[in-house]
């Protein structure tokens, strides 16, 4: 047994020295001098660098051995011996920024008995002729790739999407040399509950890639059988085995799943497994570097455990980078038990606290949940060695410092501000009424900014939930999205209400102000790590207030949490070109401008790695789901399988699902390509205007980068699109025209790559070569009916054009193509097309030849307008004069339902100013003078009832009874004497009978009526 084991081992180690021994094979390139460019030669074959040592053996072919080159990955200890087989090259990952900087390994000249090809672009092209590249453009689908179920579908597009999605080139990656099948992915993990069915909205809602190191699936490009990749149930996870059940959730989303962190740490602490439970703090700190709740419980953790050192270890890394008021307070507990006050007869430990209150005070005393460590400190101080009020230098000495830190925690809005006022107060007026009252005098003023700015923020933050474990922002529309999105608007409200300066320091304490507006920046922060524009608007803060290291440091964290953002890279760069000198070396202000891109491009080509690979797993779960239901049908039905209805309707329901997660994660990976493009883009200019445009393999510049990003593969047309615009507009290149030339062959039926390159050859007034592409654009999306909507943009276009420059026959003809084409266009707006701008339609305009078409309208749709005849509006127009509210008219439609009221005069202004003018206009009457009198309009008619009620009336001549004299009435009334007692009223004697008035009338409680 031992002899066959020692001769598998010797077998095993030639076979590995064999492969080891490959040899690297070098391409020639051309390295012209000629100054024409031609987009054909910007790839590897083009590229004159030898390639290092280290990356021959990732260029070389291998054999079906695998390897141990690689380094298993760190964070899997557990798992490196089984790692290790499956660590040779992946043919469906994409090379590295350095492997994208070298040349292709082609054979060597004397061996090319045959055309050898390589891949360019996402094309195979011949080595010996240039043009032979540029071949007609396949879909990944079918480039050396029989097995339909390892390539993901990257050309598909969701009819509903539009244009959103966009064709891109096939992945350098899966045309390069055959390596190796790798094994099952062992670091790969899924949910232990077996899905049979998989929803592809649930598939779409996994958007939040992340940017753990993980190992992809390779992907497989000859006949051979798909390995099925490894899922949570073949590692044999036991129910019971609650560790490993938590480390595969944080393997599989380590920014996603904190509560798998949380209950891991809380399983090796009940352990009792210390170590483990630290290396997990760490690795959960790395990922959440702004967790002050985590630092607060690793501390915690080490203080109960008396590692001292450990804890100082902690508070050095955290203090000064975290403002969080626990964990300062933690700070201060653990100072105070170093220093105990109880043996300090040198005062050495008062001091040491002392010194720590004030780092605390400086670093996290203007928060507004601060108020006890402001109440701790002035305690601390009053238990010093002196007497309030006391005469000897001490006590004086003791009273400033109380004095001063009493003046300090006023100031700031926390919830002990009313507080400390109060004892600041007690401490002042017990010391002198009459210096009290003089420095509460002074200091009132801060203190009522500080309480009313208090009571603002806390109904800003009522509904505030102050937490430092971040989460990932929800797809719109999904669980949690409204709950995030409350909590990000109220840290932006808190921003900006710190930005308005509410305790008015700008003038007065400019570096206070920015200190604030930071310091509530960091606190958002904790909650929003993954909100890359709160990290953009405090770096931004930051610039504009001349603080540009917290700018950069705001962008570089910003950054390292989100390495995915193209925000942050791209202020990040920008910045960066913007402050290094002009006349710096281009080749280093480059590296540093593209150091923050390379980042960036490295996390998204990884992140189109993992979602190949969860498509492969999400597919081959399906498959393992229906495998036992085809086995028990194929033992039951025997050779008859293939008639058997259950079965083909298995068969269809599998299909339809793969279908599903594969259109799911194709939208992903398309969406991933478009990002990864403008990322190109973006680097592609930022290089030409520090280096220029630099010819591929010979001088640095945009080319270089554009020959960059057509080798490590999936971009889109957009690329080509700006390569091209670029060569054109900045250095009127003819390489433009062969960019996009091109460009047609890699994206035949991309309709925003057309009309792009319809537009240039216009431009350059090649109008043949325009319709030329503009036919053959057309015919082949049109031949699709399902492609028929996406020529429309580009009918527009040239009928614009004709419409303008060319002639009326072709313009005809193209409507006439149009109609046919889109029958549900009106012929009206094809027609005004030809003369109208997007800013005015000569067609559409109505001229005004008459004034009768002016004329005010006297109707309304469904009738006239109803004038009611009233002898005066039924309510007056508010004055001028007064402050009174116009009585709202409008909530009554009729006189029935209508609230009456009398109209009385006119409210007497109250205010200061209306009392001045009823002065002065007072004043000009008495001297005569005319005041302005504004004329009232005529009176509406009566109604007709009220002219025939006053037509019946006798006039007023008739009326000859006695007149009412007010000058007697009061006289009259002030001779009468009245009774104080209604027992000396005297009731007259009524001869007409009890209970009558002398009119007749009757008066129910028998006293007197008096008319």
């Amino acid at each position: 047994m031992d002899d066959e084991a020692e001769a598998a081992f010797f077998q095993a180690q030639q076979s590995e020295t064999m492969t080891d021994s490959a040899p690297a094979e070098l391409q020639e390139g051309d390295n012209s001098d000629s100054d024409d460019y031609d987009p054909s030669q910007t790839l590897g074959d083009d590229y004159p660098t030898a390639v290092p040592d280290h990356m021959q053996a990732h260029d070389a072919p291998t054999d079906a051995t695998p390897t141990d080159d690689n380094t298993p990955n760190p964070t899997d200890a557990t798992d490196m011996d089984a790692s290790q087989t499956g660590d040779a090259l992946d043919p469906s990952q994409n090379p590295s920024r350095d492997e994208s900087q070298t040349s292709t390994p082609v054979p060597p000249s004397g061996d090319a008995a045959e055309p050898q090809t390589t891949t360019t672009g996402g094309f195979e092209v011949d080595n010996d002729e240039d043009d032979k590249g540029d071949a007609d453009y396949e879909p990944p689908a079918v480039l050396g790739d029989e097995n339909a179920n390892d390539m993901t579908v990257t050309m598909s597009e969701d009819p509903s999407s539009g244009n959103a999605i966009q064709n891109t080139s096939p992945d350098v990656s899966s045309q390069a040399a055959q390596g190796p099948i790798s094994g099952p992915d062992l670091n790969s993990s899924y949910s232990p509950a077996h899905v049979p069915n998989i929803d592809p909205s649930s598939v779409f809602g996994q958007s939040h890639w992340t940017a753990q190191d993980v190992q992809a699936t390779n992907m497989q490009t000859s006949t051979d059988p798909t390995p099925v990749p490894d899922s949570p149930s073949a590692k044999g996870r036991l129910p019971h085995d609650r560790v490993g059940i938590l480390q595969d959730r944080i393997e599989e989303d380590p920014r996603g799943d904190i509560p798998a962190w949380l209950e891991l740490i809380a399983e090796h602490r009940s352990r009792n497994r210390l170590d483990s439970a630290r290396e997990t703090y760490e690795h959960f700190l790395k990922v959440f570097p702004m967790a002050a709740d985590q630092w607060v419980a690793y501390a915690v953790m080490e203080s109960e455990l008396n590692e001292l050192f450990r804890l100082e270890q902690l508070f050095n890394r955290t203090l000064l980078t975290i403002p969080s008021v626990n964990l300062w307070s933690v700070y201060l507990d653990y100072v105070r038990r170093r220093n105990p006050l109880t043996t300090d007869t040198s005062g050495q430990a008062r001091a040491v606290i002392s010194s720590a209150y004030d780092l605390a005070i400086q670093y996290v005393g203007m928060d507004k949940d601060c108020g006890n460590i402001w109440t701790d400190y002035i305690e601390f101080i009053r238990s010093g060695p002196g007497t309030v009020g006391g005469s000897g230098w001490q006590d004086q000495q003791k009273m400033d410092i109380l004095r001063k830190a009493y003046q300090r925690a006023i100031a700031v809005p926390t919830q002990a501000v009313n507080t400390l006022w109060k004892e600041y107060d007690q401490f002042e007026m017990g010391l002198n009424k009459l210096t009290g009252r003089r420095y509460l005098q002074e200091q009132s003023p801060s203190y009522m900014t500080a309480r009313s700015s208090h009571i603002e923020l806390q109904n800003i933050t009522r509904d505030l939930v102050r937490t430092s474990l971040p989460r990932l922002p929800p797809v719109p529309g999904s669980e949690g999205d409204f709950e995030f999105s409350t909590q990000a608007e109220i840290w932006k409200r808190w921003i900006a209400w710190e930005k308005e300066d509410p305790l008015v320091l700008k003038e007065d304490d400019l570096p206070a102000f920015k200190a604030r507006v930071v310091y509530v920046y960091k606190q958002a922060l904790m909650a929003l790590s993954f909100l890359p524009e709160i990290w953009f608007d405090a770096a931004e803060f930051c610039f504009s207030n001349e603080m540009e290291t917290e700018g950069i440091d705001f962008l570089k964290q910003g950054i390292d949490a989100n390495p995915e953002s193209c925000l942050l890279t791209f202020k990040r760069a920008d910045r960066l070109e913007m402050v290094t000198d002009a006349d710096q070396d281009p080749a280093k202000r480059a590296a540093k401008v593209r150091e923050p891109y390379d980042k960036l491009l490295d996390t998204l080509y990884e992140l189109i790695n993992k979602a190949r690979t969860r498509e492969s797993q999400d597919v081959a779960r399906i498959e393992e789901s229906f495998a036992p239901q085809n086995a028990e049908s194929h033992t039951q039905n025997g050779n008859e399988e293939e008639d058997d209805p259950e079965t083909k309707e298995r068969e269809a329901a599998k299909t339809a699902q793969i279908e599903a997660v594969r259109k799911a994660h194709s939208i992903q990976i398309n969406i991933l390509s478009k990002t990864v493009s403008f990322a190109w883009i973006s680097l592609m200019r930022s290089i030409r205007r520090i280096q220029g445009k630099g010819k591929p393999g010979e001088l640095a510049g945009s080319r270089q980068v554009f020959a960059e990003a057509r080798k490590r593969g999936r971009i889109t047309s957009d690329v080509y699109i700006a390569s091209a615009l670029m060569e054109y507009h900045c250095y009127k290149d003819p390489a433009a025209t062969k960019i996009f030339e091109r460009g047609a062959k890699l994206f035949p039926e991309d309709e925003n790559f057309a009309l792009e390159y319809l537009k240039h050859l216009l431009d350059i007034n090649d109008v043949t070569n325009a319709r030329a592409v503009f036919e053959t654009t057309v015919r082949k999306l049109t031949s699709v009916p399902e492609n028929v909507h996406k020529a429309k943009p580009i009918f527009s276009f040239l009928h614009g054009y004709e419409s303008r420059y060319g002639d009326l026959t072709q313009v005809v003809n193209l409507e006439k193509r149009m109609r046919e084409l889109y029958p549900e266009d009106p012929a009206l707006e094809q027609f005004a097309h030809r003369y109208s701008i997007p800013s005015f339609d000569p067609t559409a305009v109505r001229l005004i030849l008459s004034p009768s078409q002016t004329r005010p309208r006297t109707t309304v749709p469904g009738g006239t307008l109803d004038f009611h005849e009233s002898p005066m509006p039924r309510y007056l127009e508010p004055s001028l004069n007064s402050p009174k509210r116009p009585y709202p008219v409008d909530d009554f439609d009729d006189d029935s339902n209508r609230p009456r009221k009398f109209i009385r005069a006119e409210s007497p202004m109250r205010s200061a100013q209306a009392r001045r003018l009823d002065q002065s206009k007072r004043v000009q009457q008495l001297n005569g003078q005319n005041t302005s009198y504004k004329a009232q309009g005529s009176p509406a008619p009566l109604p007709r009832e009220v002219v025939n009620l006053l037509s019946i009336m006798p006039p007023a001549s008739s009326y000859n009874i006695s007149r009412l004299s007010a000058d007697k009435m009061i006289d009259l009334l002030r001779r009468i004497d009245l009774p104080s007692n209604i027992a000396q009223l005297q009731i007259p004697q009524n001869p007409r009978g009890p209970g009558q008035t002398p009119n007749g009338g009757m008066n129910y409680n028998g006293s007197l009526s008096v008319l």
